[in-house]
């Protein structure tokens, strides 16, 4: 239920947030809040692109279950939230029985917040929550709305902005982080549908934009910049 009592308090929670760990909390704060157990946020491509919650800046909870594929997690670009959000600026209670959002179904909701929001850059994002009994309150939604605005703003100024300042691009980002989480080249291989060698050649172009010589410094210096958690 959207409770205008139930508006997140922005202080120093998000003054200390500084990596994306951080940023899940504060976005699963809000969500929390406002009667939603699930939360999505994502960067809007193209038209005749879904919205992708494996992104290299997606932050999301939403169950691998809940996709037809759970390696790719994506939402269709037929699906009514990723049209909405293709075309619109202002936040909406949407009912999702009708058209049916087929993804978002299957958190037992019948309704969900979707929230437009813009990077400095001109790149759009779009904020989903889903998961609770949510109501039309006008009031409620735009708090929602503010709220998500604010650590959106702080989320791309301490790290969308560092990844375009670091000249990576999403590609080397994932694997950055994927190395970061122990994996071998050959393992990320697998996991990304990509040859080994590509891995390896990615690695390399990483190490030589971030000034450093091996995989530990890569992943030192992407921790301490915040290109990754």
């Amino acid at each position: 239920m959207l409770v205008t009592e139930t508006a997140l308090h922005l202080g120093p929670e998000l003054e200390r947030a500084v990596n994306r760990v951080d940023f899940f909390r504060l976005f699963k704060s809000l969500a929390g809040s406002n009667g939603f157990s699930h939360f999505g946020l994502t960067e809007i491509a193209g038209e005749e692109h879904g919205l992708s919650l494996q992104h290299v800046h997606a932050l999301h909870n939403f169950p691998g279950s809940w996709f037809d594929d759970p390696k790719d997690q994506v939402i269709d670009a037929a699906d009514p939230v990723a049209q909405y959000l293709q075309k619109a600026s202002a936040p909406y209670l949407m009912d999702i029985r009708q058209p049916p959002s087929r993804v978002l179904l299957s958190s037992g909701a019948t309704a969900a917040v979707i929230v437009p929001l813009h990077a400095a850059t001109g790149k759009r994002y779009g904020l989903i929550m889903v998961g609770g009994d949510a109501k039309e309150d006008h009031q409620a939604l735009a708090l929602i709305a503010l709220d998500a605005a604010l650590i959106f703003q702080r989320y791309f100024e301490v790290i969308l902005s560092l990844d375009s300042i670091s000249g990576l691009s999403d590609r080397e980002i994932q694997i950055v982080r994927w190395t970061s989480e122990g994996k071998t080249s050959a393992e990320i291989a697998i996991i990304l549908a990509l040859s080994e060698h590509t891995v390896n050649s990615y690695i390399a172009a990483v190490l030589r934009k971030l000034h450093v010589v091996n995989r530990a410094q890569m992943v030192a210096s992407a921790i301490r910049s915040g290109l990754i958690a």
